[in-house]
């Protein structure tokens, strides 16, 4: 199976395998659809994790944005922070993954067991003048 399609399916079944508080998973800001979660860094395959750089660790976690308009992906500049229940706060640092017909944007988190994470994400598409705000939590086991 080609290394493109791999990814794809791979972030496809994100959704499966890390359901939600919310399970709403896409939010709609004019025409721009922005697609979001965030799982354990041991669900990414090995061999997936290593050709990004992800490190894999039961205290670590990452966070996938995604924006699309009329099933297009969209190009952005994607800052934020990830913030648990003492108000600890992380800066995100996300990097931009470009395959065939997809771009994501993942950064990565250190947790501490059954943490309680708030991300607050600022997503400016490129060509927009807009920057749209993204707000949600994950209580992690």
């Amino acid at each position: 199976m080609p290394g493109h399609l791999k990814w794809r399916l791979f972030f496809a079944g994100l959704v499966a395998l890390n359901p939600p508080v919310s399970a709403e998973q896409l939010v709609r800001h004019g025409p721009y659809e922005i697609h979001y979660t965030a799982i354990a860094s041991t669900l990414i395959p090995a061999p997936v994790a290593a050709k990004h750089g992800i490190v894999r660790a039961e205290n670590r976690v990452i966070a996938n944005i995604a924006i699309r308009v009329s099933g297009k992906p969209v190009a952005a500049v994607i800052t934020g922070t990830a913030e648990n229940i003492l108000n600890q706060r992380q800066p995100l640092d996300f990097h931009e993954v470009i395959e065939q017909k997809a771009v994501y944007y993942l950064a990565e988190q250190i947790i501490n067991e059954k943490d309680m994470i708030r991300y607050t994400i600022s997503i400016q598409p490129t060509g927009s003048e807009e920057t749209y705000e993204l707000a949600f939590q994950r209580q992690y086991n």
